[in-house]
């Protein structure tokens, strides 16, 4: 009850409602602005240029599923990469960035060129005025009203969609917050730590179009759509958009078997829980269905939901919940009783069981199940001993540290685990994805420093969940106040149901009482006197469907029931009547708005607040500036102030294209392939791919080879050789693990008695070992640095850059008769006739070479098992 009468408190508190409303979405859009422009520095800085490897590739694809369809993309075998093998693109890549851009591009096509007024802004304009000479970030500067939109490049959407799925992405996570906490403040706080929060930032920065960026709307979407399907029993059908969202996470990034078993887990929780029913059946159920069937379209995918060991989890999930709502199918039909119905579901469950042992046992020979892939072995090991040194090669591979917590999680990390016991006082179905998520993104984010991006969406939410919390208890009291209803639990109310529970166990046959039965009688009243009837277990629980006998639901519920009956009536009567005086009581409604007043005046004047939240987002802009460098160019601040931009590897690149023949082949480290058929529009023997690991060894062992050696080798597949030099970023310092990886299938390299290459490399002062002073990669990046030179009758120098950080060097006496063997269509092989996946071969001159590799798998597969149980 509040302090006026209710003709004047109603329209009080609505107006007062409809303050926090604005309020709420002014925020919101602010928080969402501000997941745009932190991302935008690149593009205001460089302009609308893609960024790193990978990206290059995404956008080459992009580009060409724009000119060719989908169709024609998904057969798309491409013969200017992998060379002399090519690639099928179709098969080997997550097609959901692609398809985003080309929407978004056919989209923008159909908007005329226009330049749209809103004049309503207008009215914003004082008070982001006011906000900029304060010193508020993230705010538009200048303020328009106008904005101009129009058709726009694939190149520029492909730039762009980083910074507008980061906004998206925000907005995910808020509404899984508010899904997990049911509060609106706590949903908005998670937008903005969403928004600004660096392990987010460094993957979706404008021009990083890498899968990632996408995938984190995806990810947050799909657990918050899950987690909606089963709020309740009756919100099932929301099942089916969570599977459509899987669908786009899983075309966006191969982390989709994270996304699947997490789902798959959180089903499996909601049995052990007791919270199983047919709205958790039927919701998990078209999740699996739409989702798999979708995912199974995607050629990269294909049968793997029912064959790899990675996603047989949920599929034995999917199994259990059909034989799950198959014993409540007849529990119902037949009228079970606990005792019957739990043992019905035993023998059930255990003949399910040997079925399924049946049909692993006959398929396991036959191969149907697949290994689990190198990056999944990375995440249950130390790093380097994945078995593929090529996965262990890459930096992002490698544990996590404090160090990079603290970096990419920072401030939000130090209360996030406030945020959880928070949480842990509405335990619905939510909490247990919450404290799931939590416990599997801080393991696997531990073994593998890439996945600290997953861990962006729940630290965010966590303290989300504790902000929200905060204002929510300083924004309650002026409600109340105003009328809102408050707590109102009557003491000794029996619900209806336990009424009629109590009803029936008395309307059963009683037996006589023994001698004393009378003195036995007054006991028992006076202890039924003593205790309680008036807990919340005689009541449906929001996730429950009714009180489904003979399983963990109804072993909870003794359980309680047996500790409620603990509490003398008095006290629990006590309890009601504090709670509720606490919700009306006009004295306690205005001391608790004076201490909201004077709390709310000791963090904006007194706490460290004002002072380290500002440090945070300077931190974070900090950390998005730091990581929106393009890579083929980079900004440097001079001494005297002024900014420097270093295009080295953009304009190299740019040469290769201006002045190589159009069929020109060029040999480089596999890293930069992407570049050169993005940048440089030339072949490439291997690009940033690792779907064949044989291939890339090749390419490291002939680079780390001697300089004679290497050339009888390449003149029969490159007709230029590229090089990274500069004494930044160089080869020569990745080349250890080139010639490790040359190793792990040419036994000749270096030896199985060294097999991570230790002869090839520097001594501690600086200087090269033997093996590596002979090799032509040192040979071509020192090229007339330090007294070295290469043979130029074998390699010829032809062009340097600015600052020496790219080199280009001429394949001399190039076999023209293989260069003309591989061009040859009639020497591929198809996987049939007039097949557009058609697989080039070497050239008959390296038959020799490719016949000392030796398959890495088994023995990969061999370590991991030797590494898993250590």
């Amino acid at each position: 009850m509040g302090l006026l009468p209710a003709a004047v408190s109603f329209p009080l508190r609505q107006l007062f409602k409809l303050c926090l409303i604005l309020t709420q979405v002014l925020f919101l859009v602010y928080f969402l602005y501000a997941a745009y422009d932190i991302r935008l520095y690149a593009i205001k800085t460089f302009g609308h240029i893609i960024h790193e490897f990978d990206p290059w590739f995404n956008y080459r694809a992009s580009e060409y599923l724009a000119q060719h369809g989908l169709s024609k993309f998904f057969k798309w075998y491409d013969y200017m990469s992998w060379y002399p093998l090519g690639r099928p693109i179709g098969t080997t890549i997550y097609p959901g960035m692609q398809m985003w851009a080309v929407a978004i591009w056919e989209a923008f096509k159909k908007v005329p060129d226009m330049t749209l007024s809103l004049p309503f802004l207008e009215v914003l304009r004082p008070l982001v005025t006011r906000l900029h000479s304060q010193g508020w970030p993230f705010l538009p500067s200048p303020f328009n009203t106008t904005f101009k939109i129009g058709p726009m490049s694939v190149n520029d959407i492909c730039c762009m969609i980083p910074p507008w799925f980061g906004a998206s992405a925000s907005l995910c996570t808020g509404l899984l917050a508010y899904e997990i906490s049911r509060s609106v403040n706590a949903g908005l706080c998670a937008t903005g730590i969403m928004a600004v929060i660096p392990a987010h930032i460094m993957r979706s920065v404008g021009g990083k179009f890498d899968n990632e960026a996408v995938a984190m709307t995806a990810i947050c979407m799909t657990f918050w759509l899950w987690l909606l399907s089963v709020r309740s029993p009756k919100h099932w059908p929301i099942g089916a958009l969570a599977g459509i969202s899987y669908i786009n996470m899983v075309a966006a990034w191969g982390g989709y078997i994270f996304v699947l078993n997490m789902v798959g887990v959180h089903a499996l929780m909601l049995v052990f829980l007791g919270r199983f029913h047919s709205g958790a059946h039927k919701a998990y159920s078209l999740f699996f269905v739409i989702g798999t069937f979708g995912a199974m379209q995607i050629p990269v995918v294909g049968l793997q939901p029912l064959r790899s060991l990675e996603q047989m989890g949920p599929l034995l999930v999917f199994v259990g919940y059909q034989v799950l709502a198959f014993c409540d199918y007849h529990r119902r039909k037949e009228k079970m009783d606990a005792q019957r119905f739990a043992m019905f579901r035993v023998k059930v469950c255990m003949l399910a069981g040997v079925v399924l042992i049946a049909i692993a046992v006959l398929l396991y020979p036959t191969g149907y199940f697949g290994p689990l892939s190198s990056r999944i072995r990375g995440l249950f090991v130390k790093h380097t001993k994945t078995g593929n040194p090529l996965v262990d090669s890459v930096a992002e591979h490698q544990p996590a540290n404090p160090q990079m917590y603290a970096t990419h999680l920072g401030l939000p990390l130090d209360y996030a685990l406030f945020g959880g016991f928070v949480a842990a006082f509405n335990r619905n179905n939510g909490f247990y994805l919450f404290c799931l998520y939590g416990f599997i993104a801080s393991h696997f984010s531990g073994k593998m420093s890439r996945l600290v991006l997953i861990c962006g969406p729940i630290v965010s939410v966590a303290t989300g969940i504790w902000c929200g919390f905060i204002l929510d208890q300083l924004i309650e009291p002026f409600l109340l106040l105003l009328g809102k209803q408050g707590y109102a639990k009557v003491s000794g109310e029996v619900s209806k149901t336990h009424a009629e529970s109590k009803q029936k166990a008395e309307d059963k046959p009683k037996a006589k009482p023994a001698k004393g039965g009378s003195s036995a009688k007054k006991n028992d009243k006076e202890k039924e006197q003593n205790s309680t009837f008036h807990f919340s277990d005689t009541e449906l629980a929001e996730y429950e469907e009714d009180f489904r006998p003979g399983g963990a639901m109804q072993i909870k519920r003794i359980l309680k029931t047996q500790y409620f009956k603990l509490f003398p009536d008095s006290a629990v009567r006590d309890f009601c009547s504090f709670r509720t005086s606490f919700d009306s009581s006009p004295s306690i409604l205005l001391g608790r708005a004076a201490m909201s007043v004077l709390l709310l005046c000791y963090l904006i004047m007194f706490s460290s607040l004002p002072t380290i939240i500002p440090e945070y987002l300077r931190h974070a802009k900090m950390i998005g500036e730091a990581v929106a460098q393009p890579t083929v160019v980079s900004g440097h601040r001079m001494s005297n102030g002024s900014f420097y931009i270093v295009d080295d590897y953009y304009k190299g690149y740019k040469w290769l294209e201006k002045n190589t023949p159009q069929d020109a082949r060029v040999m480089a480290w596999w890293d930069y392939g992407y570049q050169i058929t993005g940048i440089g529009n030339r072949t490439t023997i291997a690009d940033g791919n690792t779907w064949n690991h044989e291939h890339i060894a090749t390419l490291g062992r002939t680079l780390t080879s001697d300089v004679k050696k290497a050339h009888k080798t390449i003149k029969h597949l490159a007709d230029y050789v590229l090089v990274w030099g500069g004494g930044q970023r160089d080869d020569l310092g990745k080349s250890p693990h080139l010639a490790r990886i040359g190793n792990s299938v040419f036994p000749d390299h270096c030896g199985d008695d060294d097999p991570k290459c230790h002869k090839f490399g520097f001594y501690a002062e600086g200087q090269p070992t033997p093996m590596m002073a002979r090799s032509l990669l040192y040979r071509l990046v020192k090229h007339d640095l330090d007294g070295v030179r290469v043979n130029e009758k074998l390699f010829k120098h032809l062009h340097t850059t600015k600052h020496g950080m790219l080199r280009i060097f001429q394949v001399m006496n190039v076999s023209q008769e293989s260069k003309d063997w591989i061009a040859d269509p009639s020497n591929r092989v198809c996987d049939a006739p007039g097949s557009w996946y058609c697989v080039g071969q070497y050239p008959p001159a390296l038959s020799n070479l490719i016949a000392k590799r030796r398959s890495w798998l088994l023995r990969a597969v061999q370590q991991f098992l030797v590494c898993f149980q250590d």
